[in-house]
């Protein structure tokens, strides 16, 4: 959690170099979150659609269900623009060029190709 954090602090600072280590741990972990937010959000709207009978706890589910959605979309939407210098400082440390940003489009395959191929390839 330290290294997300760490992350998202330094959201716009494209000076310095991260590593490979941390690249891999970063996108290991957000892609973990996605999927346990992504899991909880279908949890909570089967729960609510099974519910329906029952009004008031059926919106109280609901309610919970539009917060989770909203979290989940400023994570989505922060992550991003915290991705972007923390790839090119990556990509820097390994000698590669700052285009190779732009396969984090490709998610979740994007980081894999940047995590493989560029910082592979820099490293000969």
């Amino acid at each position: 959690m330290n290294l997300l954090k760490t992350v998202w602090s330094q959201g716009f600072k494209y000076k310095g170099k991260s590593s490979r280590r941390e690249f891999l741990e970063y996108y290991l972990l957000h892609y973990l979150i996605i999927i346990v937010l992504s899991l909880f959000k279908k949890i909570l709207l089967n729960i609510q659609y099974s519910t329906m009978e029952i009004s008031i706890l059926s919106e109280v589910i609901a309610v919970i269900y539009q917060l989770l959605a909203i979290f989940y979309v400023f994570y989505l939407w922060g992550s991003i623009i915290a991705q972007i210098p923390f790839t090119v400082r990556c990509l820097r440390s390994a000698g590669a060029k700052w285009y190779w940003t732009f396969l984090n489009i490709i998610n979740p395959f994007g980081c894999l190709i940047i995590y493989f191929i560029p910082l592979r390839i820099s490293r000969k």
